[in-house]
C-alpha cells in the first residue's frame, strides 16, 4: 500500500487484500493525507482482489472524518466483488462516497476543485 502522486494528485494505492490486517495500514494512509488538509481522497482500489469487515470499517471512519469538511472519499475499481461487497454494506448510499472506474474519471472531478 502507498501514497502516489499521478497528475499532482495523491491517491492511496491498494493492491491485493485489505483484510483486519492491513485495515490499519490503509487508515494510516488516508490519514496522513487528511492531515495534510486533502478533502477529496482518491483510494485506487483496482488491484484490489478483496475486502474485509476491518476494511470496510476503515473507509466508514474515514467518511465521517471527511464529513465536517464536505470532503470524500473516491473509490477506483471495477472489481465486481468489491463493488459488490462496498454496495451491501450500502456505504455507496453515504453522499460523501462516490465511484469510478477508472483513475482519469476520478481526476476529471477533482479539476477545479480544492481536493
Amino acid at each position: 500500500m502507498a501514497i502516489k502522486s499521478i497528475d499532482d494528485y495523491p491517491v492511496v494505492v491498494a493492491e491485493g487484500e485489505v483484510d483486519h490486517w492491513k485495515a490499519p495500514e490503509l487508515e494510516y494512509k488516508i490519514d496522513q493525507l487528511i492531515f495534510e488538509g486533502h478533502k477529496k481522497i482518491i483510494l485506487d482500489f483496482s488491484q484490489l482482489t478483496y475486502i474485509d469487515s476491518g476494511g470496510i470499517a476503515v473507509l466508514f471512519l474515514q467518511l465521517q472524518k471527511l464529513q465536517p469538511t464536505n470532503g470524500e472519499l473516491m473509490i477506483v475499481t471495477e472489481n465486481k466483488n468489491i463493488l459488490k461487497i462496498l454496495d451491501l454494506v450500502k456505504i455507496t448510499e453515504q453522499k460523501s462516497f462516490s465511484l469510478y472506474s477508472d483513475i482519469d474519471e476520478a481526476k476529471k472531478q477533482l479539476k477545479g476543485s480544492s481536493y
